[in-house]
């Protein structure tokens, strides 16, 4: 059985981030309560790029040796994270959240990932809640 390559990790996590468009928040039963997609300012994704030196070859001297460079490189790191900002005016009150769930279809669909996190009570439209959920993608 053949391994797959860092480049496909990283090629793997630029998929997430391209095609896993929707994050829902969902109560303790897994009901859903609201699904966003990136395209919402309350969604985003919010892990920071890794720096990351590389050498790079830049050419041959005169007698054939490599002359390397080094060169920042700009990577996506292992724990891709997406946030969603709701306020109690976005949804009708009261709801407990308890789920995050990451998806690509708009509506219905099956989960890709699924995070839980201690349960929180929306009463008003005063309240806000901040999730930031976690997929991680092995490396190499």
């Amino acid at each position: 059985m053949a391994e797959i390559t860092e480049k496909a990790y990283e090629s793997l996590r630029q998929y997430i981030i391209d095609q896993w468009h929707y994050i829902e928040l969902q109560d303790e039963d897994g009901n859903p309560i609201i699904r966003l997609s990136p395209d919402d300012p309350r969604v985003e994704w919010v892990h920071e790029l890794i720096e990351k030196e590389e050498q790079v070859l830049k050419g041959y001297d005169p007698m054939g040796y490599p002359i390397y460079e080094t060169k920042i490189i700009k990577k996506l790191p292992n724990t891709l994270q997406i946030q969603i900002i709701i306020k109690g005016v976005d949804i009708s009150t009261p709801k407990t959240f308890a789920k995050s769930a990451i998806y690509d279809v708009r509506s219905d669909g099956e989960p890709l990932s699924i995070e839980l996190f201690t349960p929180f009570v929306m009463i008003n439209e005063n309240d806000s809640i901040t999730v930031v959920h976690n997929i991680e993608v092995p490396q190499l």
